[in-house]
């Protein structure tokens, strides 16, 4: 069973085509990649287990270039990999509260995400376009559609709910949605798989760490609380985004820096987090090494940045009680020994111990946490694609 799966990024396009077993656990990939830096200057990737990646520039000047560029690609291929494809999956950022599980892409669902496009409008209409153009030239395929936010469709509405006048709200579908819903996901799927156990009986704390910030706190399978709100600005302190502020701060920079709602947007997603407060970048391995040369805004950075991981850490343990264990993820989880071992330290009296000799000679998946530790501390790669992929064959 073969299923291929794109995932769109604000300028980059990922894709990776599974062919899978009758169960849907074995599996092998037959060909990925990804387009970089979509427009003018794009950058496409190649790889086919076969043969040495290639790389070269990319006719992609949009999404859907990048899309067909990579379908012309693995059509070219000697050994047909997209023959027998069963399914076409597509990541998209937000469901508006309609599309809360994977589904298949019909008129409803194209719809339901042009109208969910007011709360994701950089992500959603780029993965429209994309499944518009792949549908067109695979008609034959079916196409699936797996969004960020239905993994938290079953948030209680104490955690959904934001302090607002309820008529206001309800207009406006003005809620708590989440997001980085696949990648938490996943953790917890292959959480499960490592340790034996199915999602239903797992209790978990997740943390998404990347150019993008998101903590879940996950009980019986399910996300009952997470960071990001109505939009992927909520939460965290990421890259660029500010996460968490006083949203008085909006109001008084429109008011006395006379600075329009436009901008301030503009700022809070792309001209703050540890990139603003550092002055140097948003890279987390540029401001270690900064950090370890003494540059005080870089270190003020990442002090920052794990408080107020630590800070949603300490919420999310009371929120799901005594979890099996905290998972770490993305760029920054799976590769920053330093962030981790901040957000964990000196929590014994709280049964979390991790082993800084474990943590720091983890690759790829590792346990880091000691001996000792009542709840077990993890790092599992990301794999979002994988995920997509076998969420898609599932719905045939």
């Amino acid at each position: 069973m073969k299923a291929l799966v794109f995932n769109c990024g604000s300028s980059s396009l990922k894709f990776e085509l599974f062919d899978f077993d009758a169960d849907l656990r074995a599996h092998r990939s037959l060909a990925s990649g990804k387009v970089e830096e979509i427009g003018a200057d794009a950058k496409a990737t190649f790889i086919s287990p076969d043969a040495k990646p290639i790389r070269e520039p990319a006719p992609a000047e949009t999404h859907p270039h990048a899309a067909m560029h990579a379908l012309s690609w693995m059509q070219s291929l000697p050994s047909k990999p997209l023959d027998g494809l069963g399914i076409v999956a597509h990541r998209v950022v937000h469901g508006g509260g309609e599309i809360e599980e994977p589904r298949i892409a019909d008129s409803d669902v194209f719809a339901a995400l042009e109208r969910a496009a007011q709360f994701a409008p950089l992500h959603n209409p780029l993965a429209i376009g994309v499944m518009r153009a792949v549908r067109d030239n695979l008609p034959k395929v079916p196409v699936a559609v797996v969004t960020d936010t239905a993994f938290h469709r079953d948030m209680p509405p104490a955690s959904h709910t934001y302090a607002l006048p309820h008529e206001l709200a309800q207009r406006y579908r003005i809620r708590r949605y989440g997001f980085h819903g696949i990648g938490h996901a996943w953790m917890m799927e292959r959480y499960g798989e490592i340790i034996g156990k199915l999602s239903r009986e797992l209790t978990l704390i997740t943390f998404h760490l990347g150019a993008g910030c998101s903590a879940c706190a996950i009980r019986g399978g399910k996300s009952v609380d997470t960071s990001m709100g109505l939009t992927p600005l909520e939460g965290l302190v990421m890259a660029t985004r500010s996460g968490d502020l006083d949203p008085a701060i909006v109001t008084w920079l429109a008011t006395n820096a006379k600075i329009a709602p436009k901008e301030i947007d503009r700022i809070l997603n792309h001209d703050s987090g540890t990139k603003a407060i550092s002055g140097l970048s948003d890279d987390m391995r540029e401001l270690e090494k900064a950090a370890d040369a003494g540059n005080h805004r870089a270190k003020l950075a990442i002090e920052v940045f794990c408080h107020r991981a630590r800070k949603y850490l300490g919420a999310y343990l009371a929120i799901a009680p005594m979890p099996e264990a905290i998972i770490f993820s993305g760029g920054i989880g799976e590769h920053s020994t330093r962030v981790r071992e901040r957000v964990c330290a000196d929590l014994e009296w709280m049964g979390i111990a991790i082993d800084r000799d474990r943590n720091r000679n983890a690759h790829g998946e590792a346990r880091i946490s000691s001996d000792a530790s009542r709840i077990a501390i993890h790092v599992i790669p990301m794999n979002e694609e994988l995920y997509i992929a076998r969420s898609a064959l599932r719905l045939l």
